[in-house]
């Protein structure tokens, strides 16, 4: 059976195209003309193996999904992903693309490597609500799961941890779009992917995190969803569904009633939002629609304490899950620099354990960070010799 280099050239052509990737930047890569190249598309033109590599590295795709016709990936996905969101600068597209391939890896290590089987999460798109109330449905999806995760009514300390350990992958990277708070992915191999955008507050970063872990419980059958801070799309009954979910899962309202009373000024207001907030890990916006929910609260003090600064919690007052504790000054400064790239501590010691027990090379792991060379050699010989003295 002959290949088929006219496939071969469309998939590259699709991908170079959802990147906003001139064929002459493609061109200049393979250093080829650009005639040379936009044969290569046509089909007409037999491009190498290693001139594959080079696109398939500047197209952040897996090569084998250009030469094999059965190899599931989430291009589907994305590509829908792009149509519906056309605005999307050339960065983010890159950076949506880079997070499907760090979800390839991460469960290839999770799955192939490390045997983890993935859990199996509840799909309540097939739950027989007695209503079809989306607010409403959120609430008691909420419920549910802290009752099925054994959480209680407790603050949830680390939303990103929990998320993981229900088999999603979900990493955070800083997105040009300031109005992008997060994305959901339902990949066909890895699964449940979710993105954050790190540029938000730390705060509303869990917020974020819980939304989109409510799309994957319920709207994985879409296939991928943006989620904006401010939208007028037509699903704007799923964002309803997905926000009403985050406020209970994260601050449950049996807990507010248990342990804390309506304050009797507005001063005392201030220093309820902000200890409910720095307790359960939420901004204090969050807080204080939880608040007007449960009728403590009417329309007009919440929108006054809306636009109190001193309702803003500061960024130093804030501890970020994904930096262990345990790391040196040095390396959580770093860390949080790479996160803000994308990775996730998680995944870094997911791969610097596959390498020492020898079942990835050194220069896959390299791959695997999607990181400029130098960056990579600098980060994993730091990063080596801190968990050789920790271990």
């Amino acid at each position: 059976m002959t290949f088929d280099y006219e496939v071969l050239g469309r998939k590259l052509k699709d991908a170079r195209e959802s990147l906003l990737i001139t064929p002459q930047n493609s061109a200049s890569r393979l250093k080829v003309s650009l005639q040379e190249y936009l044969d290569i598309e046509a089909g007409t033109n037999r491009i190498t193996g290693d001139q594959l590599l080079l696109l398939a590295v500047l197209y952040r795709r897996d090569f084998r999904y250009f030469v094999a016709g059965d190899y599931l990936s989430a291009e589907s996905q994305v590509q829908e992903m792009f149509r519906h969101n056309a605005e999307l600068s050339q960065r983010d597209r890159v950076a949506i693309q880079e997070f499907v391939r760090l979800c390839e890896y991460e469960d290839f290590l999770e799955r192939e490597i490390f045997q983890q089987e993935r859990p199996q999460i509840r799909n309540y798109d097939q739950f027989a609500f007695n209503h079809t109330y989306f607010k409403g449905q959120g609430q008691e999806a909420a419920s549910f799961e802290r009752e099925r995760l054994i959480l209680g009514n407790q603050p949830i300390e680390n939303i990103f941890e929990l998320i993981r350990n229900q088999g999603i992958h979900i990493f955070k990277r800083q997105l040009e779009d300031k109005n992008i708070s997060g994305l959901y992915i339902n990949h066909p191999i890895a699964g449940h992917c979710i993105l954050i955008n790190y540029l938000d507050d730390l705060y509303r970063q869990n917020f974020s995190a819980a939304h989109e872990y409510c799309h994957a419980l319920f709207d994985s059958s879409q296939g991928q969803e943006v989620t904006y801070l401010k939208s007028s799309n037509d699903k704007s009954e799923l964002e309803w569904r997905a926000n009403s979910f985050a406020g209970n899962f994260l601050v449950p309202k049996q807990r507010i009633e248990l342990d804390y009373s309506p304050a009797g000024t507005y001063e005392a207001w201030i220093i309820l939002i902000r200890q409910i907030a720095e307790r359960f890990r939420v901004s204090s916006q969050v807080v204080i629609i939880r608040l007007s929910e449960l009728k403590w609260i009417d329309k007009s003090l919440q929108e006054q304490l809306i636009q109190d600064r001193l309702l803003v919690i500061k960024h130093d007052e804030k501890f970020d899950p994904e930096t262990p504790p345990n790391l040196s000054s040095g390396i959580r400064n770093k860390l949080t620099r790479i996160i803000r790239q994308g990775l996730s501590w998680h995944f870094i010691e997911l791969c610097t354990k596959a390498y020492r027990q020898g079942e990835i090379t050194y220069h896959k792991l390299l791959d695997m960070l999607l990181l400029p060379l130098e960056d990579g050699y600098q980060l994993l010989h730091e990063l080596l010799i801190f968990l050789e003295v920790s271990s």
